[in-house]
């Protein structure tokens, strides 16, 4: 398995430049970055609030708080240490954390992306072989090694979306493609936060709420018994069609209550346990629709809740 990754800290380095020397004029170039063209091109796609060049050149100008550069100026020493740390870990970065990703895909998969450190927005996405991470998103800021451990998670997401398009929320019609989507996004955001739950536990670093839920039987089962119930809502009446009210109520929890991230996590794990991450792996060349099938054979002996 050929792995090709390319690292690019020049996006942060220019804003950090930027903040540095307000007089110097690098709005256009920073605006135009291809780290931040990622940003407004995945934001397009998924966000319902989406960020775009404008928000970006009046964040940068303090004229609004989009990409949360509030108190940046505070934060510049900091910021150009963690670009030190980084620089300084790439070898581990490429040969520690990166393949831990390929430990959860076929072995004809053939990655060639570029992973871009930029500052403000999201704290880190992945589209079309790219990926974006935040360097001043809060949980990095207070501890660099996250920004390692989370390298994994975007680098799965662009394998995953190898074997399974991305999503296209615009077209969901009718319930049951709502649920296909749930499901796919589920073991989407569900196994890349499996990838580096070993190392998490290795290093101790378990502190990220998605994990610490999946420690705590009875948040997880709270969790498992709600996401279910938005599953069986789904299935009861499959045809018919999707109001704006319930996609927003069903992303809404699923995404906010950490539902995809935590379940899904969780359904992995089952799986790898029982199975072996060999079936895993197995199920990322089928369907999501498989992968819940899977999970659910191995729970006959749960109720309608997930209590077993």
């Amino acid at each position: 398995m050929n792995t090709q990754l390319k690292f690019d800290y020049s996006a942060a380095e220019i804003v950090i430049d930027y903040f540095s020397n307000p007089a110097t004029n690098k709005i256009n170039e920073i605006v135009n970055h291809p780290g931040y063209r990622l940003v407004y091109e995945h934001s397009k796609q998924f966000s319902s609030n989406p960020l775009d060049e404008n928000m970006l050149a009046l964040s940068l100008k303090g004229e609004s708080t989009s990409f949360n550069f509030s108190n940046i100026r505070e934060r510049l020493k900091q910021l150009k240490k963690t670009v030190s740390y980084l620089k300084g870990n790439e070898q581990k970065m490429r040969e520690e954390f990166a393949p831990l990703s390929l430990l959860y895909l076929p072995e004809d998969y053939e990655p060639d992306v570029t992973v871009y450190f930029l500052i403000g927005g999201y704290n880190g996405i992945a589209l079309n072989s790219q990926i974006a991470m935040n360097i001043d998103w809060e949980q990095f800021r207070n501890d660099r090694q996250e920004i390692l451990l989370y390298l994994p998670h975007e680098l799965f997401h662009i394998g995953f979306a190898h074997y399974h398009p991305l999503p296209d929320i615009s077209k969901v019609r009718y319930e049951e493609d709502l649920k296909k989507t749930v499901m796919r996004i589920t073991m989407d955001e569900g196994l890349a936060t499996l990838v580096p739950y070993q190392k998490r536990i290795a290093l101790n670093a378990l502190a990220d709420y998605d994990y610490s839920v999946l420690s705590d039987s009875q948040v997880l089962l709270k969790k498992v018994t709600q996401f279910m119930g938005i599953i069986k809502m789904l299935s009861k009446d499959s045809g018919s069609p999707v109001t704006g009210q319930l996609l927003g109520e069903v992303l809404g929890q699923c995404s906010g209550d950490r539902l995809f991230y935590i379940v899904g996590c969780y359904m992995g794990l089952k799986i790898e346990q029982e199975s072996g991450r060999g079936e895993l792996i197995e199920l990322v060349k089928h369907s999501p629709a498989e992968f819940f099938d899977v999970f659910k054979s191995m729970n006959k002996g749960c109720d309608s809740e997930g209590k077993c």
